[in-house]
């Protein structure tokens, strides 16, 4: 079943659909959504015969479904209400919300929680999209033929105007510098203490102990304007054009991972990418030029379906479950 059909999990449903797997419902808050096909929604042109329901008047009990897709938010403590409506259904659970792909390092408590809520319903919980391959696999394949690590480094560009005009807000585009301070760094805002969560997984995976995090969140800012397609204008010189993070990992071996992550509008000629350094023997790089994010992060949650379903009750990591592998053949 799909939980929220916003852009993620309408192209996830349009997948499903389009492979022939069988889709038992589909759920939304309450709006404009409620009532409509899906198979309209999802981009098929033509009806599917599966009506969106309200997600809080919905009788999970009676939903005949093995797994629930739930592309809401990021955050694990306001999706934690989904989860216990679709585990104690009997179903598993693949969440795209960021804090679901490393519960542990969100929130250890709560973790535990969804951890022993899936295992007494025999039932497994995931985190993934477009993280999965792009920005954790690929961390811990560039050290697999290392025989030492000194550091690791994770940079990375995301164009965020591809995922829509709201996101602009979450990242700050358009803000002054001092507007973007009181929301995003006096507060951790929207994105705070999310992307830590990716060299805090990449480096847990890899066997070392997480001992400390730090977190800085901080404007980018361009000395010529750039144009802004959702906005249909341009933003000026001096305004935010999005998000950096920086963040230091540091572990009870000596390894540290650092990143430098940007959540921008990006200029003419500029590329999605997430590219991991390894500092030891061998020195080793990994680059991810990203295309159709939007659309692999969705495609990245159905890749993962078989996966999760097989997988032992309980939190299962994707890196647990073994590097993602194409569905082509379904």
């Amino acid at each position: 079943m799909i939980y929220g059909t916003g852009q993620y999990g309408s192209i996830a449903a349009r997948i499903a659909l389009e492979k022939g797997w069988p889709v038992a419902a589909a759920v939304n808050r309450a709006g404009d959504k409620v009532g409509q096909d899906l198979g309209r929604l999802a981009g098929l042109g033509h009806d599917c015969g599966i009506l969106v329901q309200d997600c809080g008047l919905a009788d999970y009990d009676a939903i005949d479904a093995d797994l629930a897709i739930v592309a809401t938010t990021d955050r694990l403590a306001v999706n934690y209400p989904v989860y216990e409506r679709l585990m104690n259904a009997g179903m598993n659970v693949i969440c795209h919300g960021a804090e679901s792909s490393f519960p542990m390092g969100a929130d250890a408590a709560l973790a535990g929680r969804i951890d022993a809520l899936a295992k007494r319903k025999g039932v497994s919980f995931c985190g993934t999209g477009l993280w999965d391959m792009s920005r954790i696999w690929s961390g811990i394949l560039v050290a697999g033929p290392c025989t030492k690590i000194e550091s690791m480094f994770l940079g990375s560009l995301t164009n965020i105007g591809a995922a829509g005009k709201h996101v602009l807000d979450v990242v700050g585009v358009g803000l002054t510098p001092g507007e973007y301070r009181r929301k995003f760094v006096d507060e951790p805002g929207p994105v705070g203490n999310i992307y830590k969560l990716i060299p805090e997984h990449v480096l847990t995976a890899l066997g070392f102990t997480v001992t400390s995090t730090t977190e800085v969140r901080e404007p980018v800012i361009f000395d010529e304007p750039v144009h802004c397609r959702y906005l249909r204008q341009d933003i000026e010189p001096g305004l935010a054009v999005g998000t950096r993070v920086v963040a230091t990992v540091e572990t009870r071996e000596g390894v540290s991972a650092k990143t430098s992550i940007e959540l921008r509008l990006i200029r003419d000629g500029e590329q999605e990418h997430v590219a991991w350094r390894v500092e030891g023997k061998p020195r080793s790089l990994i680059r991810v030029d990203r295309r159709g994010s939007v659309y692999s992060s969705a495609a990245t949650m159905i890749n993962r379906v078989r996966d999760v379903i097989a997988a032992s009750p309980g939190i299962r990591l994707v890196s647990e479950l073994g590097p993602l592998k194409p569905s082509w053949r379904d």
